[in-house]
């Protein structure tokens, strides 16, 4: 989309304007009503805590141990759950940090994919046409939805804060011309973290949509690499473990709106501004989502919004964390979210001048 031009918001009737900006209102409302409750320390033992979990598990890989073999001798060692497989995380991530000579690597290594980030979208920001500071404003933005994971010592040890940042640099890299970049970034979230599945599955539908059939079936490869990737773990895992081994809880428990707001806890605004922020920031990066009229609000609006009904029935209340794959799509969306309410407003008033410049 060029600088000039108007979003989706532009061209809707006033009606439907002011159904959209009372549903926006609607879930603001529906936020602050019934917050999300407190953030529970995710744990994989009786008394330890994920990071001292994955820690350990890594240094297992380090000293020669295989991955799968490692994970299970740590569940057994804290007395934590075995089935179903998905407990145990995928190999990837341990893999890698294990590889490095030095565990503070990994916190570096994410604090530079976090900069990529910011600096990734700072480009795109650009080639929307948008002036200077414009783009300082919006990069800051971005940088909301990545701080956790820039700053927060230890981090890079979760395999969720990983997913996010590649999710939003694939997203960063992709254009209507290249999509190699994009893919292979894609591919990476997906093997570190299973619940990234659903970003190669939106951008091989959203490249389907558009007849982009090459994109399409490389995406669609992926994530059947993923696929596969996924099973050859699940095989593994269940090769090492018994009936007698304890069973997950299991995470279908339909938390809706308010595990939905637990999982953008991890957003910078809301960790300075709390509930009444977590109500306001999900139905605002939606709006600057949806009123994108391009390829990339067709991508942006099919992740958050899948992502926001999924959350609505999958998830624990201790599994807020997940939140750490979807918080920096939701800042890069929050970019958009002033164009969306302007040409809503414009709409709704009867005085429309254009929008689509985002924050400009």
């Amino acid at each position: 989309m060029t600088a000039g031009r108007a979003g989706r918001f532009a061209a809707v009737t006033r009606p439907v304007a002011m159904a959209v900006l009372a549903s926006l209102i609607a879930f603001i409302a529906m936020g602050l009503l019934f917050p999300a409750a407190a953030t529970k320390v995710p744990t994989h033992a009786q008394g330890g805590d994920d990071l001292a979990f994955y820690r350990a598990v890594v240094a297992r890989v380090r000293n020669g141990q295989p991955y799968e073999a490692a994970a299970v001798a740590q569940l057994h060692a804290v007395k934590g759950p075995l089935r179903p497989f998905l407990v145990v995380r995928p190999p990837a991530l341990a893999t890698m940090l294990a590889w490095l000579p030095d565990p503070r690597w990994g916190d570096m290594i994410m604090m530079l994919t976090s900069v990529a980030v910011i600096c990734g979208w700072g480009v795109r920001f650009r080639q929307l046409g948008w002036p200077p500071l414009t783009v300082g404003a919006a990069a800051f933005c971005v940088y909301t939805g990545v701080a956790a994971p820039m700053v927060s010592h230890g981090m890079s040890l979760v395999h969720d804060a990983w997913a996010g940042l590649l999710i939003a640099l694939s997203l960063a890299a992709r254009t209507e011309k290249r999509f190699a970049a994009a893919l292979a970034l894609g591919l990476m979230a997906a093997l570190i973290r299973e619940l990234a599945l659903p970003y190669l599955l939106v951008m091989a539908l959203a490249a389907l949509m558009e007849r982009r059939r090459a994109e399409a079936v490389a995406f669609a490869v992926a994530l059947g690499v993923a696929l596969a990737a996924l099973a050859w773990h699940a095989h593994a895992v269940i090769a090492l473990t018994s009936s007698h081994d304890l069973h997950s809880p299991g995470w279908v428990k339909f938390g809706g709106w308010r595990f939905v707001m637990a999982t953008v806890k991890w957003e910078l605004v809301v960790i300075l501004g709390g509930g009444a922020a977590a109500a306001v920031v999900v139905p605002l990066a939606a709006a600057g989502a949806i009123g994108r009229s391009d390829g990339l609000g067709l991508r942006l609006a099919m992740l958050l919004v899948g992502y926001v009904l999924g959350f609505m029935a999958i998830g624990r209340p201790e599994n807020g964390y997940w939140g750490l794959v979807t918080v920096p799509t939701l800042a890069i969306a929050l970019c958009f979210a002033p164009s969306a309410l302007r040409d809503l407003w414009s709409r709704a008033t009867g005085d429309f001048n254009g929008g689509g410049r985002g924050l400009a």
